[in-house]
């Protein structure tokens, strides 16, 4: 799973492509997720819950080559709330498929100009969900980061003052901090980590002997639809 999770970060590859070492990204059943109760998968509207078995259903039928990676689309409207995303997310882990691409309707719809309120109910939604959270659970897709930094852009006064107040603690608002030595990194075991110099990923069995003490920027961000603490070290 590691693999793919760098796959996204370095290589910026869609989901549509061949990715490295001739392996082809397939994707087995776009999943559209209608509200908290119900998904349309394959035209079929089944209930939320029965996800897993429908998923697991179209996985066994598809036609896969020996190299292929196969992946889900998720498609999801305004209204479904987080656990529900986080629910279809764990069936569709207990299965095969190793990559799941979110889009949310309204950010995939969203041309940067036109803020109605489908869109100001999406801003609302997501600042929302973040302010529930402790700051290290904060975990950011970049899509929805580039989404609300336009809206509050774009936004005029009276939308301003009628809808959620931009958080101050927001990466694009507010830099992550650099932390001065490496050493000081207290990593969670439960959690996923890379590590970046120079645009490159390390190993982490050498990080800690190469560059222990340079400072780094931890970045916390959602990457194939896993949280991961990206560790960008600095060049002192």
């Amino acid at each position: 799973m590691k693999y793919y999770i760098l796959l996204f970060l370095l290589l910026n590859v869609t989901f549509n492509s061949t990715a490295q070492d001739n392996n082809k990204i397939e994707t087995i059943a776009i999943v559209e997720i209608l509200n908290d109760s119900f998904v349309v998968i394959d035209l079929d509207t089944i209930s939320l819950n029965s996800t897993l078995k429908k998923v697991s259903q179209l996985y066994n039928e598809s036609n896969l080559n020996q190299n292929d990676i196969p992946s889900i689309t998720l498609i999801v409207n305004p209204s479904v709330s987080e656990n529900s995303i986080e629910n279809i997310k764990y069936q569709i882990r207990s299965t095969p498929i190793q990559i799941i691409n979110l889009q949310r309707k309204i950010i995939t719809n969203y041309d940067g100009i036109d803020i109605n309120q489908n869109v100001l109910d999406q801003y609302n939604s997501l600042i929302s969900y973040w302010n529930t959270l402790s700051p290290k659970d904060r975990f950011y897709r970049e899509n929805d980061l580039r989404f609300v930094e336009s809206v509050a852009l774009n936004m005029t006064m009276d939308q301003r003052i009628r809808n959620e107040k931009l958080p101050g603690y927001l990466p694009f608002v507010k830099k992550e901090s650099k932390i001065i030595h490496l050493s000081m990194l207290d990593e969670d075991p439960a959690q996923s980590y890379i590590y970046i110099y120079k645009s490159d990923t390390l190993n982490k069995d050498n990080v800690y002997t190469n560059y222990n003490d340079n400072s780094y920027v931890l970045k916390r961000r959602i990457l194939n639809e896993e949280k991961v603490n990206i560790i960008e070290l600095s060049e002192d």
